[in-house]
């Protein structure tokens, strides 16, 4: 079974840095994440807008599998790392296939025919 983890990751490249080791870092950075990519267990990436981070989301087997995986990334050295365990939100549809049916007839999209997520007890 995966384990979902939610990671960012904020990099921090010394301003002095030769631009040839520089170039070969940020090259095997991104061969190295491309292949656990394609592996299936970091499924997606995303930038965060004006910062030099990402927000990465890991589908490993366990922490260790985690910790390997990061421990190993060529740009480590150069990051602060934060790792947020993942669970199944009891609102999201994709966890309840019936509830899907709903968005598709509009209705569940028009704010007007919604009752509060205050009022709604299943709301977490």
């Amino acid at each position: 079974m995966s384990h979902l983890y939610a990671v960012r990751m904020d990099v921090a490249l010394p301003p002095d840095m030769d631009p040839a080791a520089r170039d070969d870092l940020l090259a095997r950075e991104k061969a190295y994440s491309q292949r656990w990519q394609r592996s299936g267990h970091w499924p997606h990436i995303w930038r965060c807008v004006g910062q030099y981070a990402n927000l990465s989301i890991f589908a490993v087997d366990s922490n260790e599998q985690l910790h390997q995986i990061l421990w190993g990334l060529p740009l480590f050295p150069y990051m602060s790392i934060t790792v947020t365990p993942l669970s199944p939100h009891p609102s999201d549809i994709a966890q309840d296939p019936a509830q899907s049916d709903t968005a598709q007839d509009g209705a569940a999209l028009d704010p007007a025919s919604r009752g509060s997520a205050a009022a709604d007890p299943s709301y977490d």
